[in-house]
């Protein structure tokens, strides 16, 4: 089944990422072309899908249009909705 990820969705996402939310994403889009970057913190590596990826997904299980989503389907569509909560004007 393929996901469609409509406008309320992706408002719900940025209202709940917050200005520090969208901040921290997009300085990693910036930094690492990558919203779901690994980088190393004093040698531990920080994987963004495991931390704040899992956040995202947690909090999209609470929202009833991802009330039909299974596990793939968290896992394979929380970085677009990121992308396109901190890029579009909603």
């Amino acid at each position: 089944m393929k996901i469609i990820i409509e406008d309320p969705l992706i408002k719900k996402v940025k209202k709940w990422l917050g200005l520090k939310g969208i901040k921290f994403f997009n300085d990693n889009n910036k930094k690492y072309k990558r919203i779901d970057a690994i980088w190393l913190e004093g040698g531990i590596p920080h994987v963004v899908h495991f931390r704040e990826g899992m956040q995202v997904r947690n909090f999209l299980r609470t929202l009833p249009e991802c009330k039909k989503w299974n596990s793939h389907d968290f896992d394979n569509n929380w970085v677009e909705i990121v992308e396109r909560a901190i890029k579009e004007k909603i």
